[in-house]
C-alpha cells in the first residue's frame, strides 16, 4: 500500500551563542504563509537573530523519507547556503 505524502512546513530559528550564529528551536507551521509569518515575527520581536521558513514533502515519516526542503523565506541573519542545509 502506497503512503500518502505529507507536506510539512516549518521554521528554523537561529540565535547568537558565544558570539556565533547557532541553530535555535524548530517550530512547525500549518502552511507556507504561517511559516513565513512565524519566521518574520520571531526576528522582528527579537526572539531570534535569524529565521528560515521552509516546506518539505515527506513520503514516510517513520523513516524521514521525502524531498529536500525548499526555503520559502529568510529573515535576519542565517548561515550562508541555508537552502541547502535545512532541515538541521
Amino acid at each position: 500500500m502506497a503512503l500518502k505524502p505529507i507536506v510539512a512546513h516549518g521554521v528554523q530559528l537561529f540565535v547568537a551563542e558565544k558570539g556565533k550564529l547557532a541553530q535555535g528551536r524548530y517550530l512547525g507551521a500549518k502552511d507556507a504563509a504561517d511559516a513565513c509569518k512565524i519566521a518574520e515575527e520571531k526576528v522582528r520581536n527579537g526572539r531570534a537573530i535569524g529565521a528560515a521558513a521552509f516546506t518539505r514533502t515527506i513520503v514516510d515519516p517513520d523513516f524521514d523519507d521525502g524531498s529536500e526542503p525548499t526555503t520559502l523565506a529568510v529573515f535576519g541573519r542565517v548561515p550562508s547556503g541555508i537552502a541547502d542545509q535545512l532541515p538541521f
